[in-house]
């Protein structure tokens, strides 16, 4: 009997050690595919319809009973969500530094949507990863299109893009235009980055879809990077604000010829993070203490008489309207605002959601009716539920379209939470989301916390007709 029960514990014992040897690996991440597998996903991509969308989470209705938070209502009818992971990632995903996407997102001619992802790696060590994905939605997938490090080969001692901050934009003549950044784009000047004659600091890339290669367009100035830029369509300029340097400044290429079309002085600009492209093709940023205003065609900057006290400026800002204005989010005391240029005058709305929550991206619909965005941008927005609000400037109503958050985590174990990339689609009908986001807690691996980065994601919102319409007049 001793001999048998030896035999069965030996046996046993042989068993766990094999267990553990073909699991041990996984447990210390090392063959953890990333992103995780969406549970649930067709061809990569799920879809979710859920009556949970509609329901006030428990710490925003708190909140809305003690009266503390701006007035929202609830739509009606909820959306239904398409949602993808970008893959692709490359060997031990896993164990990089932080996957996230910090740039505003393109919508092409079309119809295919253009997002950028990065790693925020080891830049100056020349270990980073930077990638940009486009969305088909007749397919309802997303495909990697471009990796910098073939665009950029590495080589010992230059730096590498860990992040796609500027905006992502389609020019006239139907190629992709993108920029990349560091991790911060401000210390570009460091020595430590080894910039050298092929890559002397930020550049312009252009991708070709009918080709599906990516090219070296253009060259900042040397040592210098940009996460803020806009696309001028109508005369074929691409603008960006250059970081590093002696401060931040305006700059501008006109894409046909390549010629330089403005290069502001250093420290002329303010707050680094937003502009805005007004009809007639000036420039609407934030100086020291006031909004400025660029007319390129006379080289020249004057100062207006909007001033932000309490805020540096706008955060994100939306192209001027057909009826002459500008929307935006102010950075620090969050309150949305609308500027009209022509009579210089601006008007402070009030808080863009609950008490104000930090907006990096804002959009109006095609026909101008109605202003799109999702607050708590840096990882913060799940704290509230993912809520999408459309505001109406005419009556100024703050509707939740959905809160995404707590349907998405029981549905399919991901939590999004926050977006710097969002667009509409020209019908007005989709809304299109670029999201930082984590795993829910039964997958999410002990390393990574739930803080709102680690695992981004792709989502195409379909708002409702209902929730579109204008309301009768009583």
């Amino acid at each position: 009997m001793f001999v048998v029960q030896m035999h069965s514990l030996i046996v046993s014992l042989l068993r766990a050690t094999a267990c553990f040897l073909v699991f041990a690996p996984l447990l210390h991440g090392e063959e953890t595919a990333w992103p995780p597998v969406l549970r649930g996903a067709v061809g990569g991509t799920v879809t979710l319809r859920d009556e949970e969308f509609l329901r006030v989470p428990q710490s925003v209705a708190a909140r809305r009973d003690d009266g503390k938070i701006v007035p929202f209502d609830v739509a009606k009818t909820a959306p239904t969500v398409e949602l993808a992971f970008h893959d692709q990632l490359g060997p031990d995903a896993i164990k990089r530094r932080l996957w996230s996407s910090w740039g505003d997102i393109c919508v092409a001619g079309d119809g295919r949507v253009y997002c950028g992802l990065g790693d925020h790696g080891n830049d100056a060590g020349g270990d980073a990863r930077c990638f940009i994905y486009r969305w088909d939605p007749s397919a309802k997938q997303m495909r990697q299109i471009v990796d910098m490090s073939r665009v950029v080969p590495p080589r010992a001692g230059q730096p590498a893009w860990s992040k796609v901050h500027a905006k992502i934009d389609e020019g006239p003549d139907g190629k992709i235009y993108f920029s990349c950044t560091l991790n911060a784009g401000g210390r570009a000047g460091d020595p430590k980055y080894g910039f050298n004659d092929s890559l002397p600091g930020g550049q312009l890339y252009r991708y070709d879809p009918a080709t599906d290669r990516t090219e070296v367009f253009a060259s900042l100035p040397p040592r210098r990077c940009t996460a803020t830029s806009i696309l001028d369509r109508e005369r074929n300029v691409w603008w960006c604000n250059l970081e590093a340097g002696g401060g931040d400044a305006l700059w501008g290429i006109n894409l046909a010829t390549k010629k330089i079309v403005f290069s502001g002085e250093d420290g002329s600009v303010g707050f680094n993070r937003a502009f805005a492209l007004l009809r007639v093709g000036r420039i609407l940023f934030n100086g020291k203490d006031a909004f400025q205003l660029l007319d390129p065609a006379a080289g020249k900057i004057r100062v207006t008489h909007a001033q932000t006290p309490g805020s540096p400026g706008m955060r994100c800002a939306t192209r001027e309207s057909g009826d002459g204005h500008v929307y935006g989010v102010l950075q620090t005391t969050h309150q949305l605002f609308r500027y009209a240029p022509a009579r210089d005058e601006l008007k402070l709305l009030g808080a863009n959601w609950l008490e104000g929550e930090y907006t990096a991206v804002c959009e109006l619909s095609p026909d101008g009716r109605f202003l799109y965005y999702l607050p708590g941008s840096h990882g913060r927005a799940w704290t509230s539920g993912t809520p999408v609000i459309q505001y109406d400037p005419a009556t100024g109503r703050r509707k939740v379209l959905a809160f995404l958050a707590p349907a998405f985590e029981r549905a399919h174990d991901y939590v999004p939470a926050g977006t710097y990339g969002m667009k509409v689609s020209a019908d007005g009908a989709t809304l299109y989301v670029n999201f930082n986001g984590h795993a829910a807690d039964r997958i999410r691996p002990a390393p990574m916390k739930p803080i709102g980065s680690g695992l981004p994601a792709f989502a195409a919102i379909h708002i409702p007709a209902s929730e579109r319409s204008v309301p009768a007049v009583k």
